[in-house]
């Protein structure tokens, strides 16, 4: 399958868009991405939730209202010298700009914050999935996402790892350890358990088991900011 928009949501002069994600290893799924700009919510798999756009709405949403604690802020920092010829906009006025799209979209005045949430001890008796990195394509362009337990990362643009040997710079804080359980992804992953049957005493047990995974492997050596 082939990316492509699926639809724009306007919100005065910034829009929300909808693109078809494919990943390598998973191209018999359709993945859903909602995307502000340069800041990209963690793909949401078609037919795992009821509305995949809503969710991946939900899912961008969260990043914005974890402001500059999110490692897509600390992304937009980093090509802020591209932001300056196109828009002639700093990084934070950027992000101004997003903050006040989440706002119209929730129809709030002012964005609640998400506080980042300290992650798990990674020395806690827990079991710990592995995190893995898959090569994947979103109009036209590639990226690389981070998974855990079937926890995917905001995609990274393949440029903003040039120097991390091809992997992706994986960062809880655009999935499960900064949002922790007030985020759109802890509800997902809730509900999917929920389906299989899955106590959620379990669940909060396998959740905390892939906030331990990516603490792990920041601490092994990949990028964590």
């Amino acid at each position: 399958m082939s990316a492509s928009s699926l639809k724009m949501q306007q919100c005065g002069d910034v829009k929300i868009r909808y693109f078809n994600m494919t990943i390598e290893g998973l191209e018999d799924q359709r993945f859903v991405v909602a995307k502000l700009r340069r800041v990209s919510s963690p793909p949401v798999q078609v037919g795992t939730v009821s509305d995949s756009m809503a969710i991946a709405l939900g899912r961008l949403l969260d990043i914005i209202r974890l402001g500059k604690e999110s490692r897509n802020y600390a992304d937009l920092m980093a090509v802020e010298w591209t932001l300056t010829p196109e828009f002639m906009v700093s990084a934070e006025v950027e992000w101004a700009e997003y903050e006040k799209v989440a706002c119209r979209v929730l129809e709030v005045e002012r964005l609640e914050s998400i506080p980042p949430t300290t992650p798990p001890n990674p020395g806690a008796e827990l079991s710990s999935p592995d995190v893995t990195f898959h090569k994947a394509e979103m109009n036209d362009r590639p990226y690389l996402v981070a998974e855990v337990g079937r926890i995917y990362d905001s995609p990274a643009p393949v440029f903003l790892t040039w120097g991390m040997s091809g992997r992706a710079p994986w960062n809880g804080s655009r999935t499960c350890s900064a949002s922790g359980r007030r985020g759109q992804t802890f509800r997902d992953f809730l509900e999917a358990g929920r389906k299989q049957g899955i106590s959620d005493v379990e669940i909060v047990r396998k959740w905390k088991e892939c906030e331990r995974a990516v603490v792990q492997q920041m601490r092994g050596g990949l990028p964590w900011s």
